[in-house]
């Protein structure tokens, strides 16, 4: 009986020892593999971390030069990979760039760089037109005085004050009627209510894009708010096609370099600059007619710079001759000039030769239209503005009628095929980079004979 249990006992014992033999084995396994799992987790977070940092070295030129993000070297090697995986070891890292810096890539930086600078650019353009500074809107012109900052208190007040605003147009009022211009009051006294009614109405103005609207009234000081959510949208939205395209336009007409090195604005010369106020000589030694070359393709310089005089002196032609056609003091001074050549020609012809001074005028106004146009052309390439259109009225705009040299890519540029302007911008950003752009790289970690990859782009390119 004794022995019988003793031996029970014993097989328990037994098969104890079998089942826990079992369960530390699968533990240590367990155990094993979950510290395998740390190490990969952290062999994947250094690749990520290493990457990130790597992306953190884009090109600083390129950005500041044409907003561009990009890489074009990475110079932190694995510095932050080894700092993580110092204590596993048995470990390494290597990259590759990824994403080549495309057509697709640059569209995109076009359209991101254009909707935050765009509308300050254009605004400087008209400022600029208006002969209006910086300096004088802030009360800083030295030269001018304060300019508009001595009246900005008064208008401010104005603003802030409708009521105001009604005492002063009642004093008007009251100060015609006392100088005795009865006749002229009632015209006056409406004018007068016109504008009045138009300030109390709080001068408000809907401003509407794609499906959202907002009023904005110079009176609600809510209306900054309103007018940056709606500049908010704006900077989100997905813009037509045609948008886009001219967006791209004024970016490779502003943005690059041209045969001109300086523009003459009242008889002193200024640098020629990117949109941001770069000079291109800080970008690239020497000049290199980039403008001309998104325009035209060629290697040569000579050539691009040959055909853009040439499609200039056409624009310039058409406008010249337009206008000449329409002046009736330029018309009549050809008739003159005709009639001259015409009685000219039929003397010395014996008269077996005879014009019609009428027909020969028109031939009169196109030679004077070619000389206008050359020497219209010659001041362009100078950096002098020349009139868009030579007549009477549009020349009383002043500035505004004003044209200059980058004015005409404008248009010229929208005849060039997208894709071919887009790689030739993309050519010029690399030259000046010194080498081929990537918008991404793949990091590869080692944890022995295992691999452990991360890719990473910029955000900007990440839908693409």
């Amino acid at each position: 009986m004794n022995k019988r249990l003793f031996g029970r006992r014993g097989s328990i014992t037994l098969f104890l020892c079998i089942v826990l033999s079992a369960v530390i084995f699968l533990e240590s396994i367990y155990i094993a593999g979950a510290y395998q799992r740390k190490r990969e987790v952290l062999v994947t977070e250094a690749v990520s971390h290493q990457v990130e940092q790597a992306l953190s070295q884009f090109d600083r030129k390129c950005l500041d030069w044409y907003g561009v993000y990009a890489l074009k070297e990475v110079k932190s090697g694995s510095s932050v990979f080894e700092k993580m995986t110092s204590r596993i070891g048995d470990t390494s890292y290597s990259y590759e760039m990824v994403y080549p810096f495309d057509n697709s890539s640059l569209k995109d930086c076009i359209s991101d760089y254009m909707r935050l600078r765009g509308i300050a650019f254009e605004g400087n353009g008209i400022m600029e037109r208006l002969g209006v500074s910086i300096s004088q809107l802030s009360g800083n012109d030295k030269i001018n005085g304060n300019g508009i900052s001595a009246w900005l208190p008064t208008f401010k007040k104005m603003l802030e004050n409708k009521s105001y605003v009604k005492t002063i147009l009642d004093k008007l009022k009251d100060m015609v009627k006392d100088a005795g211009f009865k006749e002229k009051l009632d015209q006056f006294s409406s004018f007068v209510d016109d504008a009045r009614g138009v300030w109390e109405q709080g001068s408000s103005a809907a401003i509407e894009y794609g499906d959202t609207s907002s009023t904005i009234s110079m009176f609600d000081p809510t209306s900054i708010s309103s007018l940056t959510q709606l500049f908010d949208t704006y900077i989100d939205a997905d813009l037509p096609g045609f948008v886009d395209r001219m967006i791209m336009n004024e970016y490779a007409s502003f943005q690059f370099d041209s045969r001109i090195k300086e523009n003459i604005y009242d008889g002193s010369a200024r640098p020629e600059t990117n949109m941001i106020g770069i000079p291109f000589e800080d970008i690239h030694s020497e000049n290199c007619s980039d403008l001309e070359y998104l325009l035209i393709g060629s290697d040569s310089t000579k050539v691009n710079q040959t055909a853009v005089s040439a499609i200039l002196l056409g624009i310039r032609l058409i406008l010249d001759m337009s206008a000449f056609m329409m002046n009736e003091a330029k018309r009549a001074t050809a008739l003159v000039i005709a009639e001259v050549m015409a009685l000219v020609i039929a003397l010395v012809s014996m008269g077996t030769v005879v014009l019609d001074p009428f027909s020969l005028q028109y031939a009169i106004l196109f030679i004077m239209a070619y000389i206008q146009a050359s020497m219209d052309v010659a001041a362009l390439e100078r950096g002098i503005s020349v009139p868009l259109f030579y007549n009477d009225a549009v020349t009383s705009i002043g500035g505004f009628a004003s044209t200059r040299y980058r004015d005409y890519f404008r248009i010229a540029l929208l005849f060039v095929p997208e894709d071919w302007l887009l790689t030739r911008m993309r050519n010029v950003i690399q030259r000046d980079a010194g080498g081929v752009l990537y918008t991404g790289i793949k990091g590869t970690g080692m944890l022995k004979e295992s691999a452990y990859q991360v890719e990473r782009r910029y955000e900007l390119y990440e839908d693409h």
